[in-house]
């Protein structure tokens, strides 16, 4: 729900940190150039607009009452040199007025446009005018009519509508803008790369992979972070080493005393009893190897670049020697890092029990948007959904459909669930459309 509510945020800590610093300083760029649009160049663009609208309306007035074409002429050549203008008088001809599209096509100069025209409605009236195009870049014309048969020209540069400040405050906002994101892009990056180092380091570490050349650097809080991951590493692995080194101590004692209850057995005669003993030595032998698979689960065992379908081969290849029904669709190639020795033993215990408790197992394996993923189905009398939680803890098992007749000790999805994990995947417990337990596992790629 509150992601939802929110997905219009960055995802990741460089977009966030960097969305932070970006929105004060575009918010503070938008009000500074409100304020000056708002203020000085609307009071300054009211300015130019006056002060050329009056120029135009003086020299056409003088135009009006020259004595003269020499008096028109000297007027012309002194408005050109001072007023940046250049003035004729022409014939009248209703049809040489176009209306002026270059100079509307500029946003700037749209508004300015309009108060030129509106300026000019004031300063000539009731005289006719219009503002046209020019052929010259940069420059456009107002034609005004003096009487019936004369109409002056007026070829103005459109910098006498705009001032150099509006293009240096534009690029200074921009320039500004960019200078200012460039840091913080810089900066941001130097502090987001030690945290995502740590959230590889975490990844591989997830993985059973080993990261020796891992440091703590960045930021205090950062270091702080990374130092507390490596000492939790350090007590992870000396946890799971004493775990293994602990059960495969106690199954190794075991199995001396049991060798000798067998072989006493073994040279006893017959009585009533003897087979129920043999049977509890068997079973105490059983779980003896159990355990010591259970400790294999965390062995020591290097990470490699192995193609999984062979592997998954070999699984289906041995149920179907020992009698069993496997159906099986394998992509391959399937590379993915992994201790394959542990995979081979965890997909061989999910396997087992679907063939071990149903008719038919079906196995797949295909490669999907980084993910290996494996289903195990079967047509069994399957796992309850309340139970199915409770199935992955050692040694539990569900007397009414697995009982000791089928030689099940409760390790078996103990120990994949455990392979799985320590390779940063996910095992799941399913119903399967054939009617029993569906197994899904997820492995990252």
């Amino acid at each position: 729900m509150a992601l939802s509510r929110y997905s219009f945020l960055p995802r990741t800590l460089f977009g966030r940190s960097l969305m932070i610093i970006a929105l004060p300083v575009l918010l503070l760029q938008m009000i500074v150039a409100f304020v000056f649009f708002d203020r000085h160049w609307d009071s300054m663009s009211e300015r130019l607009v006056f002060a050329l609208s009056g120029e135009i309306a003086v020299v056409t007035k003088q135009i009006e009452t020259a004595p003269s074409e020499t008096a028109i002429k000297r007027l012309a050549s002194e408005t050109r040199k001072n007023l940046s203008m250049t003035v004729t008088v022409e014939k009248f001809d209703p049809h040489a007025v176009i209306k002026s599209k270059r100079l509307f096509q500029k946003i700037y100069l749209f508004t300015l446009g309009k108060k030129f025209e509106t300026a000019l409605q004031k300063q000539l009236a009731p005289r006719a005018f219009a503002i046209a195009s020019s052929d010259k870049e940069d420059w456009f014309q107002v034609l005004v009519q003096v009487d019936n048969n004369r109409m002056v020209r007026f070829l103005c540069p459109e910098r006498r509508l705009t001032s150099s400040t509006t293009y240096i405050f534009i690029l200074w906002l921009i320039g500004s803008a960019v200078i200012l994101f460039g840091i913080a892009i810089l900066f941001m990056r130097n502090q987001v790369r030690p945290i995502m180092r740590l959230a590889l380091a975490a990844e591989k570490f997830g993985k059973g992979q080993d990261v020796p050349d891992f440091k703590p650097v960045g930021a205090s809080e950062v270091r702080r972070a990374a130092k507390a991951f490596m000492e939790m590493k350090e007590r992870l692995k000396r946890q799971i080493e004493q775990r293994t080194a602990m059960l495969s101590g106690v199954s190794h004692d075991l199995r001396t005393p049991l060798t000798r209850m067998k072989l006493q057995l073994a040279m006893m005669k017959d009585s009533p009893g003897m087979q129920d003993l043999r049977a509890d030595v068997e079973e105490m032998e059983k779980m003896v190897e159990g355990y010591l698979a259970f400790a294999k689960g965390k062995a020591d065992e290097t990470p490699e670049l192995t193609d999984a379908s062979v592997i998954f081969a070999r699984i289906v290849a041995n149920a179907r020697r020992q009698g069993h029904t496997v159906h099986d669709e394998i992509e391959a190639p399937a590379m993915i890092k992994v201790r394959p020795v542990a995979l081979e033993r965890a997909v061989s215990n999910i396997v087992s029990n679907a063939c071990n408790y149903a008719p038919e197992a079906w196995f797949r394996s295909k490669v999907h948007e980084q993910v290996l993923e494996i289903a195990v189905e079967d047509n069994g009398p399957g796992i309850p959904e309340y139970a199915r939680e409770d199935v992955f803890k050692p040694f539990h098992r569900l007397e009414k459909s697995r009982n000791k007749k089928t030689g099940g000790l409760g390790l078996g999805l103990t120990i994949a669930r455990d392979v799985v994990h320590s390779h940063g995947g996910e095992i799941s417990l399913e119903d399967s459309g054939k009617g029993g337990l569906l197994v899904r596992i997820l492995l990252p790629l």
